[in-house]
């Protein structure tokens, strides 16, 4: 890991199903941050995971899930 950066999967990431999952990674690859409010409200993240997790999905390498 370049730089001290921190790649562990957030644990809420183990609670959610794969359809949930494929649609965090599409709101991601289209950097929709509303779409991702929306879902990540809807899953009942805190503001803290909700950010956590679009951090993970920014720093994981490609094809990680």
């Amino acid at each position: 890991m370049d730089q001290g950066t921190n790649l562990t999967r957030p644990a809420v990431l183990y609670n959610i199903t794969e359809t949930q999952m494929q649609e965090l990674e599409q709101q991601f690859n289209e950097q929709d941050r509303q779409g991702w409010k929306r879902l990540t409200d809807s899953y009942g993240w805190s503001e803290h995971e909700l950010e956590a997790v679009w951090n993970w999905f920014r720093l994981k390498p490609r094809g990680e899930r």
